[in-house]
């Protein structure tokens, strides 16, 4: 199961990796801004969650 689920996880990573990378270079700056803003806004609900689960 181990290295399944590795290899699995290895390639998801690349895969969007590389689609994260062809995504970005095809945006205008102004979208790029609204990206990174949701990106933030996305990372903290996580933590917050994370942190409410284990806490």
């Amino acid at each position: 199961m181990k290295n399944g689920f590795g290899r699995g996880a290895m390639m998801g990573t690349i895969l969007g990796v590389s689609t994260g990378i062809y995504a970005a270079s095809r945006m205008d700056s102004k979208q790029r801004r609204k990206m990174k803003r949701n990106t933030k806004r996305t990372m903290s609900n996580i933590k917050n969650g994370i942190s409410s689960i284990w806490g």
